[in-house]
């Protein structure tokens, strides 16, 4: 069993190689299957013509079989529009021949029904035109024995019991109906294929689409194509540094340096998932984040200082894993931003103002270990959040600025 599941299985799949687009492939492994669908059609039909002795209809149908590996050699060899047109072609002409000589005896004419739905099966939409050519051939065909069968008289006699010649006329009905059904059961499952796959492209799509941009304005993005900017009067900005990483980097080979980077910036973006917080971009081993973009959030100033004490908690859990001695230098800010996606290829989302420049200053001149925040941020949180005065700092561009330290949740 599994030696013949071997065969069919290359011989559905001849004509395909690893470079063959998906698409063309699932129509040459149709018309492979189709083909063996047919010489399967055939095993019960030769040993019965050979029993009535028609002898000339019986090398018809081998003649038939002959061409139909004609077809397949030549999908194998790449010709495919010719072997469809092969195969296609010689089952209405087979179809045709055995209508004829018949006649009313036999409803042969309804395998002509399949041929039509091959037609229109095997066809790409580029091959349209081959396509309407054999079934219309099929169709027009069909339609004159139709409505000539009745008066057509056989040249051959098949059976000389009536009852026998009724119960073949049955059996022809239905293996023509069973051959359209196989047909587009073939079909179908081109089509699920095809689904399945344009379903895992899509779900890829989105989830590299979600690493880009957020939730909400990659949704807006597929809907409209647009993204235009968003002034927010209100949000939470945070810029973390990893301090002595520089020297670090300098003493271990490049690779190692990406390792390490990849190593911790992973669990921070773990971490930015589990607060509700939007992860904006990295810079080197820089690392910005922003609270209520690109949808509002009352809490937002407390889920980045959340996440402002699981980044330094994450940054201590490595050095004892790794053994080295580095550290995160943060600031945060609140105020307003302005925030979009520029560019139209590789998007990304990000945010303009003072209010972004002002966070990134109280960053660097943070200290290394704590949090560092404006007075904006302390003003807007103090409520939840406990903060300890650190006095004037200069920023630069922006001069004397009053700056506290984050400490913790707020006792009560």
């Amino acid at each position: 069993m599994n030696r013949l599941k071997q065969i069919t299985s290359w011989l559905i799949d001849s004509g395909t190689d690893p470079e063959t687009v998906e698409p063309d492939a699932r129509y040459v492994r149709f018309l492979n299957a189709a083909m063996l669908v047919f010489a399967g059609a055939q095993a019960p039909i030769l040993p019965l013509l050979a029993v009535l002795g028609l002898w000339s209809q019986l090398v018809a149908n081998l003649a038939a079989l002959s061409l139909c590996g004609l077809g397949f050699w030549l999908n194998r060899r790449g010709r495919h529009l010719l072997a469809k047109a092969v195969f296609v072609g010689v089952v209405t002409a087979n179809t045709v021949y055995f209508s004829w000589i018949f006649g009313s005896s036999a409803p042969t004419h309804l395998w002509l029904i399949p041929g039509a739905v091959l037609g229109v099966l095997a066809f790409k939409p580029s091959e349209r035109w081959w396509a309407a050519a054999l079934v219309v051939l099929s169709m027009v065909s069909f339609l004159v024995f139709e409505f000539a069968h009745l008066e057509m008289e056989p040249l051959v006699q098949q059976f000389a019991d009536p009852a026998n010649e009724l119960w073949a006329a049955r059996g022809s009905t239905v293996a023509a109906m069973a051959l359209t059904l196989v047909l587009v059961n073939l079909m179908h499952q081109r089509f699920a294929v095809s689904e399945t796959a344009l379903s895992e492209e899509k779900a890829q799509s989105e989830r590299l689409l979600r690493a880009i941009l957020p939730d909400a304005v990659a949704r807006q993005l597929r809907q409209t194509g647009t993204t235009p900017a968003v002034r927010h009067d209100d949000v939470s900005l945070l810029f973390a540094d990893v301090v002595g990483f520089t020297p670090l980097a300098a003493s271990m080979p490049a690779e190692q340096v990406v390792a390490l980077l990849a190593d911790v910036f992973a669990r921070i973006d773990g971490l930015i998932a589990r607060c509700g917080v939007e992860k904006i971009k990295t810079i080197g081993d820089a690392y910005m984040v922003a609270g209520g973009v690109p949808e509002f959030v009352p809490d937002h100033a407390e889920r980045l200082a959340q996440c402002a004490f699981g980044m330094l908690e994450i940054m201590e859990q490595f050095n004892q894993e790794s053994g080295h001695a580095l550290q995160l230098r943060i600031g945060l800010h609140r105020g307003s931003a302005v925030a979009g996606v520029i560019g139209t290829t590789k998007f990304a989302y990000d945010l303009w103002g003072e209010n972004v420049n002002l966070a990134s200053r109280l960053e660097s001149s943070g200290e290394a270990g704590r949090i560092q925040v404006s007075e904006a941020f302390r003003v807007g949180s103090q409520d939840t959040l406990a903060f300890e005065p650190r006095g004037e700092v200069v920023l630069k561009g922006v001069g004397a600025t009053q700056t506290y330290w984050l400490t913790g949740p707020r006792d009560g």
